[in-house]
């Protein structure tokens, strides 16, 4: 049992790595524009609350319900001039865990500017802290997207699961794939406390 998931490491990193390339694309996309959206709300007035729409409507949409949709109503395919290209699920994936990623980023560059505006210490710390705990929170999320049929750590378990019959094969696995995500998050909390030290 111990030497199949030996053997099947590789694979299931292959996997793990789509999972970290989902989640980071996701942060990245949505802190972008979050970051623009909460620095229109800040600025307050007549700009301001179409942004706060925005944010609401990112902050609430179910990621996990989102996912679906972009799994069947955004075409699998997209013309380009004369070359088609295809729209690969992992991709929706992404564009599914960005919304809350906007919604989020854009309440944290709200307080961010309003613990500058009010003079208080630790606004870049309170911010890279509350980023690096979404960012986990995204890790873990990005898990969900198996059920769209996306090539990442969680779908390809279930594929080494089915190669055996036992229960403790199932269990013995899904804990070895918590493993990497449980040290990634360790991990990833070092380096954001480095990151705040310096």
């Amino acid at each position: 049992m111990i030497d199949v998931l030996i053997d099947r490491t590789p694979y299931l990193a292959g996997g793990f790595a789509m999972n970290l390339l989902i989640s980071a694309l996701s942060m990245t996309f949505g802190t972008t524009v979050g970051l623009a959206i909460g620095s229109l709300r800040a600025r307050g007035g007549f700009i301001g609350k179409p942004a706060r729409l925005a944010t609401d409507v990112c902050r609430n949409v179910p990621s996990f319900v989102l996912m679906f949709y972009m799994a069947f109503m955004l075409p699998s395919e997209v013309e380009i001039g004369q070359a088609i290209y295809k729209l690969p699920l992992w991709l929706k994936a992404t564009l599914a865990l960005t919304f809350p990623v906007i919604g989020f980023a854009s309440d944290q560059t709200v307080g961010y500017f309003r613990q500058k505006s009010a003079g208080l210490v630790g606004a870049r710390e309170t911010f890279i802290v509350a980023w690096v705990q979404y960012f986990l929170i995204i890790i873990m999320a990005s898990a969900t997207a198996s059920v769209i049929g996306a090539d990442e750590i969680v779908g390809r378990a279930n594929i080494v699961i089915a190669s055996g019959d036992s229960p403790l094969f199932l269990l013995t696995t899904y804990m070895y794939v918590a493993l990497w995500f449980i040290t990634t998050g360790l991990i990833v909390t070092s380096i954001s406390k480095s990151i705040i030290r310096s």
